[in-house]
């Protein structure tokens, strides 16, 4: 009986083990707040095209309806262009803001919620420079994509009561297809 005992303790310390490293847990940086998941041919976006192939280049990625049609605006720093969604990419799940999605300096693909993670909200995106950095029109906090969406710069009379990184996404990139997904 004793033995029984120990067994069973030994498989509910176990599954409480196990029961704890869970994938967010052993990842948290990675966000699933809001549902992610895309899958863009780059070689039929020039935007991306160019992102994904210039090391510290970043590029939006947002639905918009534009006269009734909805649409994809996808915007890196040299140009912007909307594009109709078809049938199979209608249900795509962009996050709260949009997706922002580059490689970094390292040659990393990077994928980030377009959304400012400190006022928290959908209509509060983040505007991008060429140089690899994202700035709240609001609450003016910078964000370094190239340093894993970092905080960057607060500005000194800001009153935050939330300072967090930008909120990011698992993305693939193989060369011609970026899937982002969380």
């Amino acid at each position: 009986m004793k033995k029984i005992l120990t067994i069973i303790s030994t498989i509910a310390i176990l599954t409480s083990v196990l029961a704890a490293c869970t994938d967010d847990e052993a990842t948290p940086t990675f966000s699933k707040r809001e549902y992610v998941f895309c899958r863009f041919d780059v070689h039929q976006y020039a935007e991306l095209f160019n992102v994904m192939g210039n090391y510290g280049q970043f590029a939006s990625i947002r639905k918009r309806v534009v006269n009734g049609v909805t649409k994809f605006s996808i915007t890196n720093s040299s140009s912007s262009n909307d594009y109709t969604v078809d049938a199979l990419s209608k249900d795509f799940g962009l996050g709260l803001g949009g997706l922002i999605v580059g490689t970094n300096h390292y040659g990393e693909s990077l994928c980030y919620d377009l959304a400012c993670p400190i006022c928290d909200r959908a209509a509060r995106r983040l505007t991008l420079d060429s140089d690899g950095y994202a700035k709240c029109a609001k609450c003016q906090v910078v964000y370094d994509m190239n340093n894993y969406g970092a905080i960057y710069k607060i500005p000194a009379d800001a009153q935050l009561t939330n300072k967090r990184g930008l909120y990011r996404y698992r993305i693939n990139y193989n060369g011609q297809i970026v899937n982002a997904y969380n």
